[in-house]
Parts: C-alpha cells; structure tokens; sequence
C-alpha cells in the first residue's frame, strides 16, 4: 500500500492552514495514497499564544475539514489544539471515508530547558490519559505524538493490541531532531518490529518555534526508508503488511517478552 507524509510550513492563521493541507491531501490523493499523514500541529504555530486563539472543540471546522478530507482514505490529521472544558489538549484525530476512528491525545509533554531553548509545553498543554489504536480496513494503527516517542513504555502499551503500524506527528526542534529524532524513530520500530511515519511540519526561520522537518518512513527492520529534508514535501512509500510478519517471524522477540 502507499502512503504520504505531508510535511507542510505551518501558517499564522488556521484558514490558511486549512487550505495548504488541502493542496497537500489532494496531490497525495493524486498519487494513489491509501494513508496520508499531517504534522503536528498544522493548523495552528506551536506557540502558546497562538494555540490558544486556534484551539477548537470537537467537531470543529478543523474536524469537519479532516472528516471530508478523509473520504477515499484513511487521514492521521496531524495534531490540532482541542478544547474540552476549560483544558487544551494535543489531539490527534483518525479518519477513514469520512467516519472518525479515534483520537489521541498526547501523553507526554515537551518540558526542556536546553542551551538556547526553554520550553513548556505543559505551561498551555494539558496532557493525555489514554492509549490509542486504531482498527483501520488495513489493519491496527498505533497513534502517538512527538514527545511520546521518548517512552518505550507507552509503545509497549500500544503493543498489547499488536498494531503493524505507528504514527507520529512530530515536531522536534533544531536542537534535539538532528541528535535523536532518526534515532528514536529506528529505536521504536525496531522495538515493536513495526512501521513507523514519523511526520513533521517543515522548518520556519521566521517562527518562534522553528521545526526540524526531516518526515521519514521506517520499517520493521529499522531501515529509513525514505526522509525529507527541512523544506516542504511529500514522502510517497509504499509498505507491506506481509514484511511486518516475514521480520517478526524470523526474530520472534515478542514470544520472549515479559508479561
């Protein structure tokens, strides 16, 4: 099957979002995708000012852009703020023609102090209670966030449903991605012998909060097997179910985990 990361710039206001996301879906649409995956956040910069004015409650006009944008596909939309009662979540919303499958909000939040970046996303984020998979026409789809892909333990959760597949709508910085953004990806996938679309909005020097990029593929063997670099793109990769249980069969590491 093919699918897409859409590693898109984000824009200041939602509506522009909204159209640029558009463009993105339709050429992945284009091009035969089955999956088509959105970044993090890509209808609002990740900054606490403007989370705040773009953020929405469920079923709003970004759900309801999503929704219809799903239809002929399965669509991870990325993240968007979500307003539920007086708190701000980092949710990700999962459609397939149309029809919600889930959503997930996200876990762990992005809380550092590096040389050069202070930044709490906990300061306007609230975080998640629960686990997401998602069961799709093509199979189980695990559902996590940037930060999230630091914890073995929350995969090792997800893992209790067996997904072939995991999606990460991310946004490392420029400090952490070239460090550990690769690295975790291949960890993760290589711990769960699974695929792995890690998809990122495209770099912006002029945005207070300036993402790395690099959307990338990796398989179940921990090979990259396609990456953007930090400008605007579309991966198109095809995957197979079946290579998920050829690795898993020939290295049967889950028969010896302990429960």
């Amino acid at each position: 099957m093919k699918i897409a990361l859409c590693q898109m710039k984000v824009a200041p206001t939602k509506e522009k979002n909204l159209e640029i996301a558009s463009l993105f879906i339709e050429r992945a649409k284009l091009s035969d995708a089955e999956i088509i995956v959105l970044p993090e956040m890509f209808n609002s910069p990740y900054t606490k000012a403007y989370i705040n004015n773009n953020a929405e409650e469920n079923h709003g006009i970004t759900y309801e852009f999503l929704r219809e944008a799903s239809k002929g596909i399965i669509l991870i939309g990325g993240s968007i703020p979500e307003v539920s009662g007086d708190r701000i979540y980092n949710t990700t919303y999962a459609f397939e023609n149309g029809v919600e499958l889930g959503k997930y909000r996200k876990i762990n939040l992005f809380d550092v102090d590096y040389d050069g970046l202070s930044y709490h996303e906990s300061d306007f984020i609230s975080p998640g209670t629960e686990y997401t998979v998602i069961e799709t026409s093509i199979g189980r789809i695990g559902l996590a966030i940037c930060f999230d892909l630091r914890f073995p333990e929350l995969f090792k959760k997800l893992e209790e449903k067996n997904p072939f597949l995991y999606v990460i709508p991310g946004a490392f910085n420029n400090i952490s991605g070239p460090a550990h953004y690769q690295l975790l990806g291949r960890a993760r996938a290589l711990d769960t012998q699974s695929y792995f679309l890690l998809c990122s909005p495209a770099s912006d020097k002029e945005s207070e909060y300036c993402p790395y990029g690099h959307s990338m593929v990796v398989d179940p063997w921990g090979k990259v097997l396609n990456e953007l670099d930090d400008g605007e793109g579309i991966i198109l990769q095809n995957i197979e179910i079946e290579y998920v249980n050829e690795i898993r069969n020939k290295l049967p590491i889950k028969k010896q985990l302990i429960k």
